[in-house]
């Protein structure tokens, strides 16, 4: 996430486009942590072994990120046709014009955004979130695999959270706490699935 951050804030990335980049960077990130950490704990409810749950995971990150990137590359690039389109519309106007309501607001052509910088900062940071509960579950042991990715999840949650609204202005306990709070409402979920499941299939 650091080293992303480095990157759009660099004179390669214009003001709203790097904005975009950061938002699709601390949504991948979350999204990275929070699904991953629900595949393998719901796995771990199910009483699946170390290597199937290593498989899920990773396939879960992988298609996590490939899905991410793909959204954030159509959604972004549906801005842009809109912002296009706007352009091409004060091209044909000398002034600001005004509507029976409210005035418009006239965009620079550098103001529009790039899908594929969207796609690619959500691609990796997801990658680089699901990264932690998947290393987690993977390195602990049978009886303690649950708690620790439970706690690599929570701490990474609130890393990205103060990470993410260190300049909002806000209280960044507060982002902490709705971040944690999704997590495990996700986790607990997928968690008791997991354990219905896993009882299923022993029974």
């Amino acid at each position: 996430m650091l080293e992303i951050h480095k990157l759009i804030t660099t004179k390669r990335f214009h003001f709203w486009d790097s904005l975009n980049v950061i938002r699709a960077g601390i949504l991948g990130a979350n999204d990275g942590i929070i699904s991953v950490s629900g595949i393998v704990l719901g796995a771990a409810a199910a009483n699946l072994n170390s290597y199937t749950l290593f498989i899920s995971g990773v396939s879960g990150m992988l298609a996590g990120a490939c899905s991410m990137a793909g959204g954030e590359f159509i959604s972004v690039s549906a801005q842009k046709e809109v912002q296009l389109n706007r352009l091409s519309i004060q091209g044909q106007a000398s002034t600001v014009y005004k509507t029976s309501e409210t005035y418009q607001t006239k965009i620079r052509e550098i103001d529009v955004l790039n899908p594929i910088h969207a796609a690619t900062a959500s691609f990796f940071s997801f990658l680089c979130g699901a990264l932690i509960p998947l290393l987690a579950i993977s390195l602990s042991t049978s009886q303690w695999r649950v708690w620790n990715t439970s706690l690599a999840m929570i701490a990474a949650l609130s890393i990205n959270a103060i990470i993410g609204y260190q300049k909002a202005g806000t209280p960044i306990y507060k982002a902490v706490i709705r971040n944690i709070s999704v997590g495990v409402f996700t986790t607990l979920v997928t968690y008791f699935i997991g354990t219905l499941l896993g009882v299923a299939v022993s029974g």
